[in-house]
């Protein structure tokens, strides 16, 4: 992994999404890296939730390009980048009382509570990111079946699993039931 190319990479998709007056909030793998304060792993990718991906789909591909990324859009909508060795994907989201993502286009969304997304962002490697609650991580990887019908949680899943039931339990939230506030 290169570690420089991932920090900028991150600072990159934070200024480009700021600039254009939205939020992207980085979920997935490095969800736990971010809460615990320090990179846990190697990382080749970043997942993103971007706030009306699909209107600001041109200007945000035009920012990118700019900045020395390759740009595709997906079928399901998403936007596909890459600079230098690390990947990243900017899933689309909309908000209302809750918040929707259409991880599978039109096909299929999910929705979530709107306090999922942190509106604070919070210091990773010298850098303001956001970042999603650890309760939307947490329900992701503990309910992998929301999004694939045949995934199979691996080695890091369990990992962060536990460790972000822990955060959540210092935090006082039970994650029992946390799955009924996500449904599709």
């Amino acid at each position: 992994m290169n570690e420089a190319a991932l920090i900028q990479s991150m600072k990159l998709v934070e200024e480009i999404s700021t600039s254009l007056h939205t939020t992207s909030w980085v979920w997935g793998g490095l969800t736990m890296d971010i809460y615990q304060g320090c990179l846990l792993r190697d990382h080749h990718d970043v997942d993103y939730l971007t706030l009306h991906l699909h209107d600001l789909k041109e200007p945000l591909t035009g920012a990118f390009l700019t900045n020395g990324c390759q740009a595709w859009r997906l079928d399901n909508g998403d936007l596909k980048l890459k600079k230098e060795d690390i990947e990243i994907q900017l899933g689309h989201i909309t908000s209302s009382n809750e918040v929707r993502w259409t991880h599978n286009g039109e096909l299929g969304s999910l929705f979530f509570p709107l306090e999922w997304l942190n509106q604070q962002s919070r210091r990773f490697c010298e850098i303001d990111l956001h970042v999603v609650a650890p309760e939307f991580q947490y329900t992701i990887l503990f309910h992998p079946t929301l999004l694939n019908s045949k995934w199979i949680p691996r080695e890091k899943d369990v990992t962060s699993m536990a460790s972000l039931k822990s955060i959540l339990e210092a935090k006082g939230v039970a994650v029992a039931g946390l799955e009924t506030r996500m449904h599709t």
